[in-house]
């Protein structure tokens, strides 16, 4: 079994301990993974990697995310969501959806964005969130994010509901932060669900509720789709085993896949798949995603 697996989880469990309760179903032997955790806190959308699909977790990892948050202003905490320890609570003054939409508009865009202090990020080979919980003090470096779009979506003093399109990498903490800091209040987030991963999409997600070996066949998704982002192309078998014995692919190459730093090809029999790279004007196997166990050359 290969492929992914659009994957509800619920508020109060963490990304790994879906994958710990995928394992008895799936089978202890197949490999697991997820492209781009959720906190505890969190719920949404996960997208569940399964057998040699885990290869690729990095392509899946940049795609873009949604979300829709509830941002509880006049209230900060150490770890920037309802989770932590509250530093400072004010009250909030009437405010109408004007500024509101202005301080919405000036986010959005590319910029750079300080990552929570609680974070799983690591500074020094350690976790910053264990850092933090030890009272140690340390540096987390601002990212580059792009912040696509932000939609206000409700405004009932002191909660402000949004949903919002931004890069890999984003913080949704800190975006609940930056949006107190720019109304000249505290902010934390009170409640965060991520609707979308790429063009996978949370309506279509399996719940954990009752899940089953046979409704996990049957939502899998092929590795073709889950790479969709990619170019992708078809080879011959004689091209198929060039690429499997490490050499290039110089005549008949797709000029797209020759412009991409990245591409899947696949065996006109589909029992190989490799993640390519053009080098020098042909294309190589940068990694066998999959061969169906066969032996080569």
């Amino acid at each position: 079994m290969r492929g992914g697996l659009a994957l509800h989880k619920p508020r109060g469990i963490s990304s790994f301990d879906v994958i710990r309760r995928l394992r008895p179903i799936i089978g202890k032997k197949t490999k697991l993974g997820h492209a781009g955790t959720l906190d505890p806190a969190a719920q949404g959308l996960l997208l569940i990697l399964v057998g040699e699909a885990t290869r690729v977790q990095n392509l899946l990892k940049d795609l873009d995310k949604e979300y829709e948050a509830v941002v509880r202003l006049g209230v900060r905490t150490d770890t920037l969501d309802a989770e932590g320890k509250v530093l400072e609570e004010v009250e909030v003054p009437p405010l109408d959806e004007k500024p509101i939409r202005s301080v919405l508009d000036k986010l959005t865009g590319k910029r750079m964005q300080q990552p929570p202090r609680y974070s799983a990020l690591k500074v020094k080979g350690r976790r910053a969130y264990d850092m933090a919980r030890s009272g140690e003090e340390f540096e987390l470096h601002e990212r580059r994010v792009t912040i696509y779009e932000i939609e206000l979506l409700s405004w009932k003093n002191p909660l402000l509901e949004i949903r919002t399109r931004v890069s890999s990498g984003t913080y949704i903490r800190s975006l609940a932060r930056e949006i107190g800091d720019e109304l000249g209040l505290p902010a934390s987030l009170a409640a965060l669900c991520r609707t979308r991963i790429g063009r996978f999409e949370i309506k279509d997600a399996l719940r954990l509720e009752g899940i089953t070996i046979e409704s996990i066949r049957k939502a899998m998704i092929p590795i073709v789709e889950l790479l969709s982002h990619l170019p992708q192309a078809e080879v011959d078998t004689s091209s198929a085993l060039m690429l499997l014995q490490g050499k290039p692919l110089s005549q008949g190459i797709d000029p797209e896949l020759l412009d991409a730093p990245s591409s899947v090809v696949f065996s006109r029999d589909r029992r190989q798949a490799f993640l390519c790279e053009p080098r020098d004007g042909k294309l190589w196997s940068r990694r066998l995603i999959y061969n169906n166990g066969e032996s080569v050359g």
